[in-house]
């Protein structure tokens, strides 16, 4: 028979394990989701100067479970890339910023709006700068897709705006985009000063936007007349 003291410990030993939930096996696209957002976390803390065995070890996997669902440290950064950058990515940003149906101050103005709070998070700011320091292609690839989709977009209805009709080319196009550029980091730049070098920003960043797409608008308008 046995003692009141073992019916008691395997008493509270099944209670114990009643009230733990079992796990649940992660199915393959389940377990990779969760690596690649650890992966946001790890590369925002640590940049991209990790070996393979920093990062299953950060990632809290063996090498060969890492290797078994990205062939290289590349396809994790791919990974990465197209959670943090391309899945904040609206298209339809480009349509809104076409819609001559809607005076051009407003677009631009919502249109920041919603860019602002697509990127201004700490693991895309911070991923975004460690990515131009330790692998450049990351950043060549999203601010090439930035010039095409966008600043180009936005520069011909600066164009309508002024009455003038044709994309200029050569030196006049590059000025162009470079005072676009100018003026769409300096939003990228809140967040800078914000996750970088622990400044205070203001929570509510709309009333910056007014404020500095009316004072682009002032003179870049004016630019064109000329």
């Amino acid at each position: 028979m046995p003692s009141a003291g073992g019916e008691k410990r395997t008493k509270m030993a099944s209670a114990d394990a009643g009230s733990k939930s079992p796990r649940r096996n992660l199915r393959s696209d389940e377990r990779m989701d969760q690596m690649v957002d650890k992966a946001v976390a790890l590369f925002a803390r640590k940049g991209f100067a990790l070996s393979t065995r920093e990062l299953a070890q950060g990632l809290g996997v063996t090498q060969p479970l890492l290797y078994r669902y990205f062939p290289g440290k590349q396809a994790l950064i791919d990974a990465v890339y197209d959670k943090v950058f391309m899945s904040r990515w609206k298209p339809e940003w480009e349509t809104q910023l076409r819609d001559r149906s809607v005076p051009l101050e407003s677009r631009l103005i919502d249109y920041f709006v919603d860019y602002s709070d697509a990127i201004l998070r700490s693991e895309w700011v911070r991923i975004f700068l460690f990515a131009g320091l330790q692998d450049p292609t990351l950043n060549q690839r999203y601010l090439a897709m930035l010039h095409q989709r966008i600043f180009d977009v936005i520069n011909d209805e600066l164009r309508y705006e002024c009455g003038v009709r044709r994309r200029p080319g050569g030196a006049r196009l590059a000025l162009e985009r470079e005072v676009l550029w100018g003026f769409h980091s300096s939003f990228f730049y809140l967040g800078v000063r914000k996750w970088v070098y622990e400044m205070p920003v203001p929570d509510d960043v709309r009333p910056i936007i007014v404020a500095r797409v009316r004072a682009f608008l002032h003179g870049v308008l004016a630019m064109h007349t000329r």
